[in-house]
């Protein structure tokens, strides 16, 4: 993993701390901020595509910001802030359940138990990661939020 989304992750997961969620089969589980970091990294790429969506649908009324400042500007406006926030969640929540099943169709073809315990997400857990993500990366220094969107194509 590069090291821009590494310490992106881990600043996202220090900040969320440990997070607890209902897990599909209905038992509460208990997300520590290692599994956060992982999860964070695996949806990265997914985000950064979210992150480019964005953009190119703002291009045209903000034509010299660069994604940072395109998100720090909805970041201050709670409408926006409210529905990016919203729309991140959902689609962490979508990852995590193709996470999940992949991870399920891999235990049985290796016959080995499925590790779906770091997919386990609940629409309260996904917000708040959500709300994290945009706070961090709408507030984080310029030259690392630049790194972070270099790493992913997001120009």
């Amino acid at each position: 993993m590069a090291k821009a989304a590494e310490k992106f992750a881990k600043t996202v997961s220090d900040d969320c701390g440990a997070l607890v969620s209902v897990g599909v089969d209905g038992k509460r589980t208990g997300i520590d901020p290692i599994s956060i970091a992982t999860v964070i990294t695996t949806l990265l790429p997914m985000i950064a595509q979210w992150f480019q969506a964005c953009r190119e649908k703002r291009q045209q009324r903000q034509q010299d910001q660069t994604p940072q400042q395109q998100v720090a500007a909805a970041h201050s406006d709670a409408k926006t802030r409210t529905k990016n926030v919203d729309s991140l969640a959902r689609k962490i929540l979508l990852e995590c359940q193709r996470k999940r099943g992949e991870e399920v169709r891999n235990a049985r073809k290796t016959g080995l138990p499925a590790d779906t315990g770091r997919y386990e997400m609940d629409a309260n857990s996904a917000y708040r990661l959500a709300d994290k993500m945009h706070t961090k990366f709408a507030t984080a220094k310029a030259s690392d939020a630049e790194s972070l969107c270099a790493e992913y194509g997001v120009t």
